[in-house]
């Protein structure tokens, strides 16, 4: 037993994480509003997951945090395994702005998104107000060893952003957000969500299905809820949109 103990602290001693090249604790300064940074990662050992987000940093900065940018682009998971010889490279997309949403919630009920904006004044110089956070995944979420924070700081705005403009189509047909169009339980239908500024949106549901451009009922009662999210950029603001369906037989 000694020896593997031994073994398994050689290989936590080995896990490093750079983001853009700089080491844990660095500063990520004067980034744009949008930006892919590469996070490179060496030492994972082969019997541990990894999570890479970015968050608002909690008011306890000890804690975990529970604000975070849901977007596909901006968190990734490495499962355990799944990384030969414990070292890969992946872009991770970081905006200034996202709808946080807590990754690890409590409770059958999610509290709603809350604008997150990276830009704020902490009131200390010393501190940023959001963090790319590495964090070991399953049984080694609350293990140090595998945490590691990067803070994010954003060049500030230099002009008036205009608001974007979302159309939603289902099955063809233009979807408002005041309207319950019906949805068939287990019937797939083409879904579009467009932003006119280009921007690719953030979208969750519950009772429903969204993939491959298609929306499936996933019962034959009740309601489906639907919230499009965008981050904005250095043009336009952040936006967020529910739209509900009823779910029929």
């Amino acid at each position: 037993m000694a020896s593997v103990a031994a073994t398994a602290q050689a290989d936590t001693n080995d896990f490093n994480v750079t983001i853009a090249g700089a080491p844990a604790n660095s500063v990520l300064a004067a980034l744009p509003s949008s930006v892919d940074l590469d996070v490179a990662v060496s030492g994972l050992p082969e019997t541990v997951g990894m999570y890479a987000l970015h968050c608002k940093v909690p008011d306890n900065p000890r804690s975990a945090p529970t604000q975070c940018d849901p977007a596909s682009e901006s968190l990734a998971y490495l499962p355990a395994g799944t990384v030969p010889g414990g070292a890969r490279t992946f872009p991770l997309d970081i905006h200034a702005e996202f709808y946080g949403l807590n990754p690890a919630p409590q409770g059958p009920e999610s509290a709603a998104p809350e604008l997150v904006d990276c830009r704020a004044d902490t009131g200390n110089p010393r501190t940023t107000a959001c963090a790319v956070y590495i964090l070991g995944a399953g049984r080694e979420a609350s293990n140090p060893n595998y945490l590691r924070v990067f803070p994010t700081q954003f060049m500030p705005l230099t002009k008036e952003r205009r608001d974007d403009t979302l159309r939603v189509r289902v099955d063809g047909e233009r979807v408002r957000p005041n309207s319950t169009p019906d949805l068939v339980e287990g019937e797939a239908v083409p879904f579009q969500a467009t932003l006119r500024s280009g921007l690719t949106p953030t979208i969750s549901s519950d009772n429903c299905s969204i993939q491959d451009s298609t929306i499936t009922a996933l019962a034959d009662t009740g309601t489906c809820t639907v919230t499009v999210m965008s981050s904005g950029g250095k043009n336009v603001k952040p936006l967020i949109r529910n739209f509900t369906f009823d779910l029929t037989s």
